[in-house]
C-alpha cells in the first residue's frame, strides 16, 4: 500500500525556495518508492511553488525552520526544527524532512494544516500552530 494525499482536501499551495526545492525535489526522488515520507515529500514537491526568500505572501516552514504544531490523530502538541536527514536526532526534537510528518510540515504556515493517508491506511494530519522560519 502507498501513502497518499488526502483527495478530500482542498489544498492550498506551498512554498519553497529554490535552494529547498532542489534539495528536497532531489530526496523526494531518491526516497519516495522506499519511504512513506518521500512519497508524502515527492507528492508536496509537486504542487510547491517555487519563490525566492522574502518573496511569499506568507512566512512559511523550510529546511531549518522550528515548527510547533498539532498532530490530528493523537491531538499532542510538539515543537520540531525540520532537518535533512544526516541532521535529525529525535532526543533534540530534529526531525528530517524525509520523515512523513516533516514532509507533511515543509511549505506550511501558521494555522495551515494537511492530512494524508499512512501504508496502513490511517488517516494522518498535522496543523501548524507556530513558526520561526
Amino acid at each position: 500500500m502507498t501513502t497518499s494525499i488526502n483527495p478530500t482536501q482542498n489544498l492550498a499551495p506551498i512554498y519553497v525556495t529554490e535552494a529547498d526545492f532542489e534539495i528536497l525535489s532531489n530526496l523526494a526522488e531518491a526516497t519516495a518508492h522506499r519511504s512513506p515520507g518521500g512519497r508524502v515529500l515527492a507528492d508536496e514537491m509537486a504542487r510547491a511553488r517555487i519563490v525566492e526568500p522574502g518573496e511569499a505572501p506568507r512566512p512559511f516552514a523550510r529546511i531549518g525552520s522550528t515548527v510547533e504544531y498539532e498532530d490530528l490523530t493523537s491531538g499532542q502538541i510538539r515543537q520540531v526544527r525540520l532537518t535533512l536527514p544526516r541532521d535529525a536526532s529525535i532526543d533534540d526534537h530534529r526531525i528530517s524532512v524525509v520523515t512523513p510528518i516533516g514532509a507533511a510540515l515543509i511549505g506550511l504556515a501558521t494555522g495551515e494544516s494537511f492530512q494524508w493517508t499512512d501504508p496502513e491506511g490511517r488517516a494522518r494530519g498535522v496543523r501548524v500552530l507556530d513558526l520561526q522560519a
